[in-house]
C-alpha cells in the first residue's frame, strides 16, 4: 500500500526541476530511503554502545566458573 506525501517548492524550483526533467517524486523517495538508512544506522550503534557498556560490566571469570559448574554437574 502506498501513501501520498505532499512537497511544496517555489515557482523557480519548480521552473528547474521541469527545465532538467528531474523526477520529484524518485528524487524524495531516493532521498526519504538515504534518510530512513542513516537513522537505522544511527540506532543500531546506539544499541551496540549500549550492549558494550552492559558487556564490560559482566565478569568473565565468574562465568566461566559457573559454565564449568553446570558442565561437572552433568
Amino acid at each position: 500500500m502506498t501513501e501520498i506525501v505532499t512537497l511544496r517548492v517555489d515557482e523557480h524550483m519548480k521552473r528547474k526541476l521541469k527545465r532538467y526533467g528531474i523526477s520529484v517524486s524518485r528524487v524524495a523517495r531516493s532521498a526519504l530511503q538515504r534518510e530512513i538508512e542513516k537513522k537505522e544506522r544511527e540506532d543500531a550503534l546506539k544499541a551496540v554502545r549500549r550492549m558494550k557498556e552492559i558487556l564490560e560490566n559482566i565478569d568473565v571469570k565468574r562465568v566461566v566458573e559457573h559454565i564449568r559448574e553446570d558442565r561437572a554437574k552433568r
